[in-house]
């Protein structure tokens, strides 16, 4: 009896796809819609958070992290909440007493003082606490720069200059559970909900935020600046169960991934419009780059697993010699190299069972170089610091020094020095 409803269940859902997209591309009129068409925003007073005195930043004795390998360190064992930034900073020491912050490339002097070489920071959330910590890769040191309790955060979408965090977590409220998304500012002081029950939070840019309604008869995509302000709709679309990427004014959908429905992307413009790129691939999944021309994409035909890019500009395509996720990859910001976790199998039903954490891999680290289509393997973790990871959620400084990622299997997060 399982098996059939499951069996219908599939059916239903892949009906409901194709009558997505007959509406979206040949029917005369689109549907309405029953989705909120308020403000995600809403009241920036709203919402409770436990409150706390204002934070103040408490360095963690001794060095921080674990050297599990030449330059692979395990920056915390704890549980993180998926989603870091890594950005460049530089110390201003104006005497042996006092130490002063300044970003890469600052000017300006005090007295006795002197630049030391760039550091790279990497700010992030422990799942459990909500507290905001910030992690020195060269100078090895640890500091927690919130005390905020915000517990059972699952996600977060940070500002690159690590500022400010748009967090998601589970709260039960009378009448059930919803998913709240709360703006925090990195040092705890301040911050505000949003709608509850967003799809979608994503930050763009330096300073624009994505989010995505959905309803039973399709979503609503709405930009705003991260501070709420100026906030409009970019699009409203039958299609409901999407996954949006933003870099700039591009903007990619693509169909939430199962292996026995068939997936499609497509290009939205400033408009609003949608145009199909891709697709039907079962399994898909896809990375927008930062150039906004590019889209790595994956899918799956049986039991294998297949990756190539999408040139958006002619329509090319390129197949990769090695195979994964692209939620197991990060490009670099001149888009013209990837990192990405490479399993050294593939098992399961995928890419329900990895989502659904039925199967675990084990990665290897690669770098792809797309001009010379040439593939180097960074690190393997087994054969180096023989610890399996399982990479998600990665992320690399502007400059390509430091990739970090969160090993899916246990929640920790990691490091490599590039």
């Amino acid at each position: 009896m399982k098996r059939l409803f499951v069996i219908i269940a599939s059916i239903i859902v892949v009906l409901g796809i194709g009558v997505a997209v007959y509406f979206v591309f040949f029917a005369s009129a689109a549907p309405h819609l029953t989705v909120s068409t308020a403000n995600p925003f809403g009241d920036t007073g709203s919402g409770t958070v436990t409150p706390t005195t204002p934070s103040t930043p408490e360095q963690v004795a001794g060095s921080a992290g674990t050297v599990v390998a030449p330059n692979l360190i395990k920056i915390t064992g704890s549980a993180v909440a998926a989603g870091a930034v890594a950005f460049d900073i530089v110390p201003i020491f104006a005497s042996a007493t006092s130490t002063s912050l300044a970003p890469t490339g600052a000017t300006s002097t005090v007295a006795n003082g002197t630049f030391s070489s760039p550091d790279i920071e990497v700010r992030y959330i422990e799942r459990q606490s909500g507290n905001v910590y910030a992690y020195r890769a060269q100078a090895r040191s640890l500091t927690r720069i919130s005390n905020k309790t915000l517990p059972g955060i699952q996600e977060a979408s940070w500002l690159p200059n690590g500022s400010l965090s748009f967090v998601r977590f589970l709260a039960q409220v009378a009448g059930g559970e919803h998913l709240n998304t709360y703006a925090l500012p990195a040092d705890g002081n301040g911050g505000y909900f949003l709608q509850s029950d967003l799809d979608q939070v994503s930050v763009t840019g330096s300073s624009t935020l994505f989010t995505l309604t959905a309803g039973t008869n399709g979503s609503i995509g709405t930009v705003a600046h991260s501070d709420g302000s100026g906030a409009r709709t970019l699009f409203t679309s039958p299609l409901a169960s999407i996954i949006v990427q933003a870099v700039g004014n591009s903007f990619v959908a693509v169909t939430k991934a199962a292996s026995e429905i068939d997936g499609y992307a497509f290009s939205i413009t400033s408009t609003g419009s949608f145009t199909p790129i891709l697709g039907p691939l079962r399994g898909l999944t896809a990375l927008l780059s930062p150039s906004g021309n590019l889209l790595l994409y994956s899918y799956t035909d049986g039991n294998r697993v297949y990756m190539s890019i999408l040139n958006l500009t002619n329509g090319s395509v390129t197949t990769l010699p090695l195979a994964t996720l692209t939620e197991k990859c990060v490009w670099t910001s001149d888009s013209a190299f990837l990192y990405c976790g490479i399993p050294t199998n593939f098992s399961g039903n995928l890419p329900d069972d990895w989502f659904q954490g039925a199967t675990s891999f084990t990665d290897r680290i690669w770098r792809i170089d797309l001009a010379n289509r040439l593939a180097t393997l960074v690190v393997d973790p087994v054969k180096t610091g023989k610890t399996a990871i399982d990479a998600v959620n990665l992320t690399l400084d502007p400059n390509t020094q430091l990739l970090v990622f969160r090993n899916k299997k246990d929640s920790s997060l990691w490091a490599f020095s590039l």
